[in-house]
């Protein structure tokens, strides 16, 4: 099969960004962020979103913005922890997942970054999240890599793919 875009899925906090950025670079493609195009169009941040509407219609942009940017091809997609739960990534996307431990996503985000996502607010809450939400993305990915072995795995990646 042939792939119009590369989307990254994972829960927040575990590298779709950084990982994509690199990706895009490694590629010559166009990088994407789901969570950052839906921030500006709304001009409001996630948090401010999921304050004032309510995760639900913030669930509703996301669908709208995945479906907008696979009108287009040869991108690299990062999307929000949450959208491959709640909504469909279009067909001919190569879904990768990005497979990072809990532990070491909260580790590694500052505050700052931990601040901005609503749902790790209640670690008790995001914790059950997380574990809720494993089989989904390993489900829907055709690869899984670890983001400690992201370069190797870039570098293979950037030799088969585009």
């Amino acid at each position: 099969m042939v792939y119009e875009n590369i989307v990254l899925i994972g829960f927040m906090g575990s590298g779709k960004t950084s990982v994509g950025k690199i990706l895009a670079r490694q590629l010559h493609k166009k990088f994407m962020d789901v969570d950052t195009l839906i921030e500006k169009e709304q001009n409001a941040s996630v948090t401010e979103i999921f304050k004032a509407k309510g995760e639900e219609y913030f669930r509703s942009l996301e669908q709208t913005c995945i479906d907008e940017l696979a009108q287009n091809k040869g991108q690299i997609i990062a999307t929000g922890g949450g959208l491959p739960i709640y909504s469909s990534i279009p067909e001919k996307s190569l879904v990768v997942y990005i497979d990072a431990d809990f532990d070491v996503i909260l580790n590694r985000l500052s505050s700052k970054e931990h601040a901005k996502r609503p749902l790790l607010q209640d670690e008790v809450r995001a914790r059950t999240l997380y574990e809720e939400r494993i089989d989904i993305y390993k489900e829907q990915a055709l690869l899984t890599v670890v983001p400690t072995k992201r370069y190797r795995f870039l570098f293979m990646l950037s030799l088969i793919l585009f």
